[in-house]
């Protein structure tokens, strides 16, 4: 019986979660906008497929669920880095986790996290005014589109010979900032929120932008928690010196995990996600329709003595390997990730066939 009154008091949980979702005032959104927020944050979590909602219990914990700040038993900080797309993208993420203390059911904690997407030296086309006469381009060389001479007027038009070869280098960032808080509404029942800002750069131009994420879990047993989080809560925006601005629609995820210890030093973690995103994602989805999509994630973990690791899982159309070692207050995880491949419905980028397998590398520490 009890158990029936538990898992009422979490439908309504995730009822009331789904319901403040849909009453958010609708606005359009940009499908993959902030794009970089879903790349994922610690090798750990990474090597389980990003299943990780209702097992963070490290310092990437306000990235993928605050309420799961709780958890830690002493502060820590992380850093991970990785390298995507034959190493053009750079990523780095780095969280430092601060519990409070107390005892359980009065526990609190917060958390800093601070993300970095970029690519560099992207060669910048200068414009055709700024184009320098016998430098850039050969000043009366034809039109070949009229075979009539061009003038040799020392601006450049349309079918004069190019000489280009010192091109500008630009950068394109994203940064996010989140200050995450969690809280024990009682022995069972720990929430969180997470506000993020948002800072983006491309090519001369920036970008400002602001959001919320609110996660809880729940736990079922001592070793199975359920856990639910709202991201980007009250739509996500970012408006650009330009004048023109994004959003992120908000998204809703429900996870759970069960562990279960063959000894004091050994256990196997099973967990799995699905997120639903309010809009059209063909591309990553698993299932959906022209305005939902789900994506599925799934990870296994097998701790051996407490000190190492080894993972595996499924995050959308992603396959995923990790291991992990721990040797006291010292942690080193990796992660490969394989893109695409479970890719069954021929929808692809271009050149998906060259994106190379990623890699996650990530440190942490406890003190």
């Amino acid at each position: 019986m009890l158990h029936v009154v538990q898992a009422r008091r979490l439908a309504r949980v995730v009822a009331g979660l789904g319901l403040l979702l849909l009453a958010v005032p609708a606005h359009a959104t940009d499908k993959y906008a902030a794009e970089f927020l879903r790349v994922g944050a610690g090798a750990r979590a990474v090597g389980m497929g990003g299943a990780f909602l209702a097992v963070s219990d490290d310092a990437t914990a306000g990235y993928w669920n605050p309420a799961g700040l709780n958890y830690l038993k002493t502060k820590s900080v992380l850093y991970m880095h990785a390298e995507e797309q034959h190493s053009q993208v750079h990523y780095d993420f780095i969280g430092v986790a601060l519990p409070q203390g107390g005892e359980v059911g009065k526990r609190s904690a917060i958390g800093i996290s601070l993300i970095r997407l970029g690519v560099d030296d992207i060669p910048v086309t200068p414009s055709a005014a700024s184009l320098r006469p016998g430098i850039d381009f050969e000043d009366g060389d034809g039109n070949p589109a009229t075979n009539l001479p061009t003038e040799n007027n020392g601006t450049w038009d349309a079918g004069e010979r190019l000489f280009l070869s010192d091109f500008e280098l630009k950068s394109s960032n994203d940064f996010a900032g989140l200050f995450s808080y969690a809280h024990d509404l009682s022995p069972k029942v720990t929430v969180g929120g997470s506000v993020k800002a948002l800072y983006r750069t491309l090519v001369g131009h920036d970008a400002w932008g602001a959001g919320l994420d609110l996660g809880m879990e729940y736990n079922l047993k001592q070793n199975m928690t359920v856990a639910v989080v709202a991201r980007d809560i009250t739509t996500t925006f970012m408006s650009w010196d330009t004048g023109t601005s994004e959003s992120v629609a908000p998204s809703l995820s429900v996870g759970g995990q069960w562990t279960h210890a063959f000894s004091p030093n050994n256990a196997l973690t099973v967990a799995a996600d699905v997120r639903t995103d309010f809009e059209a994602r063909r591309i990553d989805s698993n299932f959906g329709s022209s305005s939902l999509a789900g994506e599925l994630h799934g990870g296994l973990e097998y701790w051996f003595h407490n000190t190492l690791a080894m993972r595996t899982g499924i995050s959308g159309r992603d396959l995923t390997f990790g291991a992990g070692l721990r040797q006291k207050q010292i942690g080193v995880d990796f992660a490969a990730v394989f893109n695409r491949f479970f890719e069954t419905d021929g929808v692809t980028f271009a050149s998906d066939e060259d994106q190379g397998v990623a890699y996650r590398i990530s440190g942490s520490f406890d003190f």
